[in-house]
């Protein structure tokens, strides 16, 4: 393992030059630069308009397209995705939507794609469900054929699905963050930006139909998890959606948030980034990669908190099956020798799984990864890639019929046809081979600051906690310690996998917690530590402590 430093001091530095030295090697050089970072400016429309790049022209043309829609009583689908960005998404335009329609005739229902049935995003296959009105037979309105179709976090590369819907004489808007091709697709009004998440989108749009009010301000809650959770950069725009969005989440009385909260046992005033990682929304895509995605989305818009506790409790289920189904899939394959510059694996696996196993697959090998399903005459695929490999425009690079295809630069969904495995597999390992750098595969680590224990104090610690939330462009700090001494090395649980350490630090001791460790036990010293700094609070005592992530003797 290769170990850079970003930043280089000297062990007299004192807390707030190390902080300092942080914020510069991030790109915060100017004060004004530092205090902006520090404190993002409230995310008006003003503000999220200019950082997006949107236009207002377009937000107005969306709102009288919908105006006449309303004005005529038509029925109006909102077409969402099945992941926890989409959920959040089409959550965020229905409540909107119903909020400004109040009182009209129009019946407006959400439509969200099953994963296997329907593939995803804007398809032939769904089109043609809502056409037929098989997509809403179950619902209240069975008789509900929409002649507007307003998609969320979906639908800039669905080409084929927008002809048919225009031929239909069906007004769609597309609402969309993903990477377009060569043309858009055939729509009445495309609202797009790379700059935030689908639910972002559609949180603005919503703030623009409302006017801003009280109940639209809101919605920043639902918008947040679907930034965090889409993987969005975490400065900027982003940076100003998540720092207010947080606090929304944490004095949320939505009675789905609260159970959902209370499922995933995480404590609203402390929630975070990392709890909407780990904690919520996987909980929330759990139900759109195995089951039935409208329970989650029943969750985030439920109005009784006995119906959101019993939806919460059915989609925790739901993720300890994903959670099983995962370790399951990558047990099998934890001995298999990948020797091209990306990994394909195809296999009988579950579709729900295998853009985690495809992740975790880039995780411990730090390759581009794709795990395919068989899926009786095709096969439908998720990637994940490495910083550098744009996996989507990989794959477009490719002379090849895709039954569908579309993502970001790290992550990407497509199907093809079994009959197209062969030529898929030679083609991408030689391109993949040919043109990927073997230095974007490398596994190094990089860290922010090499210190000595004693500089790691509990001042550093709120100095630290300034820069958060943390996540995609702005990971928490890491810290590389050398030569460390182990005075006390004491096993945890009853499996010994995780450790408390106590290090020698000057005059003092330092407590370093590593979880899931293999190391042999005791340690007595470590040659290169890296960690990241936390607060440990017990019984109203603040007390600083390491978080190791990397050990080598």
């Amino acid at each position: 393992m290769q170990i850079n430093v970003t930043t280089h001091g000297g062990d007299n530095l004192s807390a707030q030059e190390i902080f300092e030295a942080i914020l510069k090697s991030r790109g915060h050089l100017s004060k004004k630069d530092q205090d902006d970072f520090l404190s993002p400016p409230k995310p008006t429309l003003k503000i999220l308009i200019k950082e997006t790049g949107l236009k207002l022209s377009t937000l107005k043309n969306i709102k009288n397209l919908l105006d006449q829609h309303l004005a005529l009583g038509h029925d109006i689908c909102i077409f969402g995705d099945y992941d926890a960005d989409g959920i959040t998404a089409t959550a965020i335009l229905w409540q909107a939507l119903m909020a400004y329609a109040k009182g009209g005739k129009s019946r407006i229902l959400p439509f969200i794609p099953d994963r296997t049935r329907h593939g995803y995003g804007l398809s032939i296959k769904a089109v043609g469900d809502i056409i037929e009105g098989d997509g809403f037979k179950t619902t209240s309105f069975p008789d509900f054929s929409p002649r507007l179709i307003l998609t969320v976090d979906n639908g800039i590369v669905a080409h084929e699905a927008a002809s048919v819907l225009a031929k239909k004489g069906i007004d769609l808007v597309i609402t969309d963050h993903h990477q377009v091709s060569d043309t858009l697709p055939e729509a009445k009004v495309i609202l797009h930006t790379t700059a935030t998440s689908g639910a972002g989108i559609a949180w603005i749009f919503s703030l623009y139909l409302l006017e801003e009010n009280q109940f639209s301000r809101d919605l920043l809650d639902l918008a947040t998890i679907g930034v965090v959770a889409d993987m969005m950069p975490l400065f900027g725009l982003n940076r100003s959606l998540v720092v207010y969005g947080l606090a929304k989440l944490a004095t949320s009385k939505r009675p789905g948030l609260l159970a959902l909260y209370q499922a995933a046992k995480v404590d609203p005033p402390s929630i975070s980034t990392y709890t909407i990682s780990f904690g919520l929304a996987p909980r929330i895509n759990a139900a759109g990669r195995l089951y039935d995605p409208y329970d989650a989305l029943r969750l985030l818009c439920a109005t009784k908190l006995s119906l959101a506790t019993q939806l919460a409790s059915k989609i925790n289920a739901h993720n300890q099956d994903r959670q099983e189904l995962t370790d399951l899939a990558l047990s099998s394959l934890s001995k298999e020798t990948f020797t091209h510059k990306i990994i394909v694996v195809i296999g009988d696996y579950h579709e729900g799984i295998i853009g985690l196993i495809a992740g975790k697959l880039t995780e411990l090998t730090h390759k581009p990864s794709i795990v395919m399903s068989n899926h009786g005459n095709s096969l439908k695929a998720s990637a994940r890639s490495v910083p550098g490999v744009n996996i989507t425009e990989l794959l477009r690079s490719l002379s090849l019929s895709y039954l569908s295809l579309g993502g970001h630069s790290q992550a990407a969904g497509f199907a093809i046809a079994k009959d197209q495995e062969s030529i898929f597999l030679q083609t991408i390992y030689d391109l993949a081979d040919t043109t990927i750098p073997d230095a974007l595969l490398e596994n190094n680590l990089t860290v922010d600051f090499e210190l000595t224990p004693s500089q790691i104090t509990l001042a550093l610690a709120k100095l630290i906690e300034q820069l958060s939330p943390f996540g995609i462009g702005n990971p928490k700090p890491k810290f590389l310690l050398r030569n460390v001494v182990v005075l006390e090395d004491r096993q945890l649980g009853t499996t010994g996998k995780h450790r408390k350490l106590t290090i020698e630090s000057g005059d003092k001791s330092l407590e370093v917690l590593l979880f899931n460790t293999k190391e042999p036990y005791p340690l007595k010293t470590i040659t290169n530590l890296v960690g990241s700094i936390d607060i440990n609070v017990w019984n109203n005592k603040e007390r600083v402590q390491l978080i190791g992530s990397y050990v080598e003797n």
